[in-house]
């Protein structure tokens, strides 16, 4: 208010003094006069009174742009304009001739990184090798936040062919990154139609195998550009092809997948290798060869058999046995009132008061047979301890049948829990069901030839031949078999081999080959005690029931575990690759052990040996964990031991493959358009094609973030404030020197 009535007194001032001149002026020069003489003393008086003006200004502020350049074996691979590769596409594209790098250091900073299994600052685009042998994309995206913590990070740009093969989902990493106000931008380089290639994506074989067995191997095969052509699909151990066949390849993005049936060359872990010759025009060759790893390991596995009665079937199950030199079956055979025959027993006191009654005793053996048997042989205590046997110890069982087989005394018992089959009672059966297995003129005592399922001619136990036609030509020509054991139907949860040609139950087939999982362990159900027919009624050199029995006792036993047990989340990896093992140590009564002293042995392809202290998983009781790197090319041999605790001292052994490339040129025949999409979606950027990256410079500009900078300023010091003076006092000097006025 003070201010306002100084002004108002200079106005009034400045009007009186004008009111008389030494020379006559006209009002409107007065006027003019008065106006511009007021505002020189007002803005003069403003002056004085030293206010300052706050002003405000929109700046850029510092921005970085982190840079991920794929250097992994895939953007080696020549499918780009001119023949170039997709790295050298990449390269030329940021570091060219107005290239993106030099236009983004205009308004950013830049941290560039390159990536494939690890990630790493790149100084000179020279280093870009393009020849990683695995790509970590999120790994690399983590890594670059990392690294550009604290910064102003304006974004994360990813320069890629989209071929990602870790176990870390890039999405869950790019909605960190999104979540954190960082854009992840993509430029994708590649093309989206493969040219003319062709791939084998995948090798999965049956597993381990015993000596002369015969395992499945799984080839999964995929082509672009050559629908309908064919090709040939070779097995090879070392040098030598073991298996060759003719294929045809399916159309565009198909996959196919093609069995082969193979027997062990050797004992041990056996690399062999799926291949497909390379074509003189496809674009990739690495992913034309897979090598995969079957152990057929020398090992001994134990069976007990229980036969009620001498018979062919005892008989001649043990002749077939003998001739692996892989089981040792140990029988005991009764013979009459209180006389027993034991075979293949290792000493005096094994199996001495029959069968064995203590978890010691039992969880021995890794399978264990029961023959012609009735429910009055076993105390209740027996049979819960032969439920445990399959459950906890992971055993394998098998009931035969006979005369006396399946006895109604089993129902209500342990053993009707774990069986295949249903254990019906007997009055609920269909008369022409009942109590015929041994009448010849009955139905179910009649000769009868198995059907197979189409389970069963896909299973390694009823294959007798390599070769599918062959396989299906000697199950035609085998003898038929007499008599069937009814029980009643199969469980839902059990797989049956081979059915009754005509007799049925409940409107299904009567099995006559079933099994199922039972806890750890695994049963079965033979339902005929004439297997011995396959013997007795072909040609003296026919080793058909020889090679059925090996094969199911095998089955039996391969997959019990011993009391330590070494696991690995796959059996190949590749070269570089962490390696986490992990092994369950039980007592003798197979319950986890907690409190065990546990190694690790680790032999290398090259004989190297390390030891490592194995940790116990707090989360889970008897597990103990470790973990290597696998930094060599081929078979490793695991070897975990176990002393102290309550712990017997035991042993357990595995191999695996680590292989050069084996994962990274699968499906790299084109970029991966789609992640590369997802991840821009996700992570709250944008994707760019190799031919449209012009875009991304626009986009980060139209972004980058802005600082408001304010500034505080005296008001005489402001040069406009001057000049205005200077232009008040000027214009009524000028104006009065005209008029004459002094």
């Amino acid at each position: 208010a003070a201010i306002a009535a100084l002004v108002v007194l200079l106005i009034i001032l400045i009007f009186i003094l004008y009111r008389r001149t030494t020379t006559p002026a006209n009002l409107r020069l007065k006027t003019v006069l008065i106006l511009l003489r007021s505002l020189a003393l007002i803005i003069l008086l403003l002056c004085l009174l030293q206010p300052m003006v706050t002003i405000s200004s929109p700046k850029p502020r510092e921005s970085f742009v982190g840079l991920l350049i794929d250097s992994s074996n895939s953007m080696s691979i020549r499918d780009m304009d001119q023949a170039l590769s997709r790295g050298e596409t990449a390269m030329d594209l940021l570091y060219g001739e107005d290239g993106l790098i030099e236009r983004l250091r205009e308004n950013f900073t830049l941290r560039i990184f390159s990536f494939d299994r690890t990630t790493r600052p790149l100084l000179d685009p020279e280093d870009a090798s393009f020849s990683g042998s695995k790509t970590h994309t999120a790994m690399a995206m983590r890594h670059a936040a990392e690294a550009m913590e604290g910064l102003p990070f304006e974004a994360l740009v990813l320069v890629t062919d989209g071929i990602d093969n870790s176990s870390e989902d890039p999405l869950h990493m790019a909605s960190i990154l999104q979540a954190g106000k960082t854009p992840v931008h993509v430029i994708g380089v590649g093309v989206d139609t493969a040219a003319r290639d062709i791939e084998i994506s995948q090798v999965s074989t049956s597993g381990s195998v015993m000596e002369a067995g015969i395992f499945e191997v799984h080839v999964t095969v995929q082509s672009h550009g050559y629908t309908d052509q064919v090709t040939d699909l070779l097995i090879e151990f070392g040098e030598e092809i073991v298996s060759a066949r003719k294929i045809k390849l399916g159309p565009e993005n198909t996959l196919q997948r093609f069995t082969f049936h193979l027997t062990p060359i050797q004992e041990g872990a056996l690399v062999y290798s799926a291949r497909i010759p390379v074509h003189t025009d496809e674009i990739i060759s690495d992913n034309n060869q897979l090598p995969f790893l079957v152990e057929n390991p020398a090992k001994e596995l134990e069976v007990l058999y229980i036969e009620g009665h001498p018979r062919n079937e005892y008989k001649f199950i043990r002749r077939a046995a003998e001739t692996d030199g892989a089981l040792r079956l140990k029988t005991y055979l009764m013979t009459g009132p209180q006389k027993f025959l034991r075979q293949g027993i290792d000493s005096a006191r094994e199996l001495a008061s029959g069968y064995p009654s203590t978890e010691q005793e039992l969880f021995k053996y890794d399978a264990v047979i029961f023959g012609d048997l009735t429910r009055s042989l076993f105390t209740d205590e027996q049979l819960a301890l032969t439920r445990d046997f399959v459950s906890r110890r992971g055993g394998g069982f098998l009931m035969l049948g006979g005369t006396t087989a399946f006895d109604q005394g089993f129902i209500g018992t342990p053993i009707e829990d774990f069986l295949p089959v249903s254990l019906d009672n007997e009055k609920y059966l269909p008369p022409e069901l009942r109590g015929g297995v041994g009448k010849g003129d009955h139905p179910t005592g009649r000769t009868f030839a198995p059907q197979l399922t189409t389970e069963g001619q896909r299973s390694m136990i009823l294959r007798l031949d390599i070769e599918d036609e062959d396989n299906q030509k000697l199950w035609r020509d085998m003898p038929e078999l007499q008599g069937i054991n009814v029980a009643g139907h199969a469980k839902p949860g059990a797989t049956v081999l081979a059915v009754h040609p005509t007799l049925s139950f409940q409107n299904e087939p009567l099995p006559v080959l079933a099994y199922q999982r039972y806890g750890r362990g695994r049963t079965m159900s033979l339902m005929t005690a004439t297997t011995w027919r396959w013997q007795m009624l072909k040609p003296h050199e026919d080793t058909s029931h020889e090679r059925f029995w090996r094969q199911l006792l095998r089955w039996l036993t391969v997959s019990s575990p011993t009391p330590v047990e070494v696991l690995l989340e796959r059996n190949k990896f590749s070269t570089g690759d962490e390696v986490k093992v992990k092994a369950r140590v039980y007592d003798e009564g197979y319950k986890p052990v907690s409190a065990a002293t546990v190694w690790l042995k680790v032999t290398d392809p090259d004989g190297a040996v390390e030891d490592i202290q194995m940790q116990s998983d707090i989360a889970q009781t008897g597990t103990y964990l470790a973990t290597f790197t696998a930094s060599k090319s081929g078979v490793h041999q695991l070897e975990v031991s176990s002393s102290g605790g309550l712990s017997t001292d035991g042993y357990g052994s595995l191999s695996f493959l680590a292989a050069d490339s084996v994962q990274e040129m699968r499906g790299a025949a084109v970029m991966n358009r789609k992640l590369m999409e997802k991840i821009a979606q996700v992570g709250g950027g944008n994707y760019y094609s190799s031919e449209k990256a012009d875009l991304l410079i626009r986009d980060l500009n139209n972004n980058q973030q802005v600082n408001t900078v304010i500034y505080k300023l005296d008001i005489w010091h402001i040069p406009i404030v001057f000049l205005l003076l200077f232009f008040c006092f000027g214009l009524e000097w000028l104006l009065r020197r005209r008029a004459g006025l002094s």
